[in-house]
């Protein structure tokens, strides 16, 4: 009895300089991962055969496998479509359903283009985990496909690029995603500020917006208390990410509005405080609470634009300075908590006296802080609200 016939072994015919003529041609790469067919590059490693596309016109296309059965013979898989003359629609010509091949883990549709769509969602979420190796790991475990490591290296930079490209196309079409939010949500506010650089282009300056939805339902239903604080953007368009939040009646996060801005600075904390202003109709700010850490351009926008507002300074923000200069005190934490949640004048100044015997230095930076704007016992009555740290943003 003769042994059993093996599948043929893959082959990986990869083209170094189609490669490198792909870099060079970002806009024809982003037009096809927009407008390429997904069923296309999906059917293939879906049925995990070797499918070929050998036609494909304005009017008719058509697709074959390339498989092998065990006689060396070829498969009979096949379908072709045209459109009808007269009708304008596309019509099944011909179609053999059943493979007589056998699965050898070889695509002849799956090349750098696909691979690359294939996973750039993925590697947008998490660039450093989808690597070349993992990449080629997924392709066999996922859809039973062997492709070479080059390939799958020039599939992660097309994806890369693809990515790249997509910022300056959302970038371009920024006053239209700010028309859209006003059109499907009426009443909501957008701004959209830019300036002119030397070579008379325009260029995105700051971005703010406050849902309608959001913002009656905190004036309803929320904590008079906003968070304020900003966090820097890490992806290829830097920038500063400043966001107001609420509490609402179980203490949890309830988002308010929010900006992006090229750095956190004196100018744009008071342009976002003053748009926050308008929108919430905080007026004076007589009623409400501020959250924040001690960065001097937001102190001084509160200080200007809501006179009356009581303005807390977060402790964990005060702790973790504190903590930079004097890092090796590993008792000051349980100090430093104990005066911020102190709750009458008394027992401030019983837990300040033991900051003061622990260490003069923690003391001296403490007092520097101003502790009665973080500290519970001088908070206001009226809001009924007893958090002393900006957590939540």
């Amino acid at each position: 009895m003769a042994p059993p016939r093996r599948n043929r072994a893959p082959r990986f015919d990869f083209d170094d300089e189609e490669a490198e003529r792909e870099e060079h041609q970002l806009d024809q790469l982003l037009q096809e991962f927009e407008n390429e067919p997904a069923v296309v590059h999906d059917q293939g490693p879906m049925t995990k055969y070797n499918i070929r596309q050998y036609r494909y016109d304005k009017d008719k296309i058509g697709f074959d496998c390339l498989g092998l059965d065990g006689n060396e013979e070829p498969c009979h898989w096949q379908i072709y479509a045209s459109i009808l003359p007269k009708d304008k629609i596309w019509r099944v010509r011909k179609f053999i359903e059943e493979h007589t091949c056998e699965r050898n883990g070889v695509c002849e549709m799956v090349k750098v283009p696909v691979i690359a769509r294939f996973f750039v969602n993925k590697i947008r979420e998490e660039p450093e985990y989808y690597m070349p190796m993992k990449i080629e790991q997924l392709m066999k475990e996922d859809w039973g496909i062997f492709v070479s490591r080059p390939q799958c290296q020039a599939a992660r930079r097309t994806a890369l690029r693809w990515i790249e490209s997509e910022y300056e196309y959302q970038f371009a079409r920024l006053r239209n995603y700010a028309a859209e939010i006003v059109e499907s949500n009426q009443g909501s506010s957008v701004e959209v500020e830019t300036f002119q650089n030397a070579a008379g282009e325009e260029v995105f300056h700051q971005f703010y917006v406050c849902f309608d939805v959001l913002r009656k339902t905190w004036k309803e239903t929320c904590r008079p208390l906003i968070g304020l604080d900003g966090c820097f953007l890490k992806e290829r368009v830097k920038g500063q990410l400043l966001v107001a939040l609420g509490r609402d009646a179980d203490n949890g996060i309830y988002p308010i509005a929010w900006s992006v801005v090229e750095v956190e600075n004196n100018d744009n904390w008071q342009w976002f405080v003053k748009n926050l202003k308008a929108d919430l109709d905080l007026q004076d700010g007589d009623g409400y609470i501020a959250v924040s850490d001690r960065h001097h351009g937001l102190i001084r926008a509160i200080k200007i634009e809501l006179p009356k507002i009581e303005h807390r300074k977060c402790v964990r923000h005060i702790y973790g300075n504190l903590k930079k200069k004097h890092g090796g005190k590993t008792r000051m934490k349980s100090f430093i908590w104990r005066l911020a949640w102190s709750y009458n004048e008394a027992k401030f100044q019983v837990n300040l006296d033991r900051i003061r015997n622990y260490d003069t230095g923690v003391y001296d930076d403490v007092m520097a802080t101003s502790p009665r704007s973080w500290c519970r016992a001088f908070y206001k009555l009226g809001p009924c609200c007893e958090d002393v740290e900006n957590n939540s943003t």
